[in-house]
């Protein structure tokens, strides 16, 4: 009998059901093997023990000694795809290869400065900023959106900064996908600011006028511009708006978002420069 074929035949079974097998001329269950051949035990239910069993006789009794990663290399090669798949997984996860993707960076500072929506973001207009990419990918060209806003209890104060010489939006607390986000998209086309107060009805689409829905216009002041291929839109409204269609904020509250940008300022066109999600936590709160 072959010595891998013995080897694997022996490990694909229960373990403790393989006492009094001749393993190195002794009776005992899985241990440092010799090319003798070996009688094989048939417990009443194979594949009793998963490969989590297996991975604990190597690793952690054995601590990861060479007979020990020998046998577990064996192994590996001798499961099926699925199975090696998992595997790796398991084994990467117990390295601690994978760690938690940091989120990106907000910069905070005082806000000293008037808030004016000229489309030029000062030092310290805003007290806080945090930048928003999307590498280029199935078809996306790619691209960055900063964010910047301060609050009080009753308005909000946002500027949205794109790479973009087309539209950039803002999507708040989707629920599914797009569905029920209160979006925000903004242009400017021949200098001037163009700001859509909006709630989107489907997971993908569409996203119609609040107006439209039944809603209000809740953009209290807007202006922006478009310079170097960047554009800038900027908007008050309050925090809490009285509309259906509308999401109410609170100081402190970590607010799910999603965002888009589009290389043309047709604000019906789907975007096609970048899309991403985040949160964005309001000022105040305990």
């Amino acid at each position: 009998m072959p010595y891998f074929v013995s080897f694997f035949q022996i490990v694909e079974h229960d373990p403790h059901a393989l006492q009094g097998c001749r393993v190195d001329g002794r009776a005992r269950g899985v241990g440092a093997l010799t090319r003798h051949p070996i009688p094989l035990c048939t417990p009443p239910n194979p594949f009793k023990k998963s490969i989590f069993t297996h991975f604990d006789n190597l690793i952690c009794r054995d601590r990861l000694n060479i007979s020990g990663i020998c046998r577990m290399i064996r192994m590996v090669f001798q499961m099926k795809p699925i199975l090696i798949v998992l595997f790796l997984g398991i084994m990467v996860l117990f390295c601690g290869c994978i760690q938690p993707q940091a989120g990106p960076q907000v910069k905070t500072t005082t806000a000293s400065e008037e808030w004016k929506p000229d489309g030029v973001v000062g030092a310290n207009e805003y007290a806080r900023t945090m930048t928003l990419q999307a590498p280029a990918s199935n078809g996306y060209s790619g691209g960055s959106i900063t964010l910047s806003w301060k609050n009080d209890a009753e308005y909000l104060y946002l500027a949205l900064n794109g790479t973009t010489r087309g539209w950039v939006s803002l999507g708040f607390e989707p629920t599914v996908w797009m569905k029920d986000a209160d979006i925000i998209i903004g242009s400017i086309e021949n200098g001037r600011a163009t700001v859509l107060d909006e709630n989107c009805t489907g997971n993908y689409g569409p996203h119609e006028n609040d107006t439209l829905l039944g809603g209000t216009y809740d953009i209290l002041e807007s202006g922006g511009s478009e310079k170097s291929g960047n554009t800038v839109i900027e908007l008050k409204r309050k925090m809490n708006t009285g509309d259906k269609f509308d999401k109410a904020f609170v100081p402190g509250q970590q607010v799910p978002i999603i965002w888009a940008m589009a290389d043309t300022t047709d604000n019906s066109a789907k975007h096609n420069m970048a899309e991403g999600e985040g949160v964005m936590a309001m000022e105040g709160g305990v």
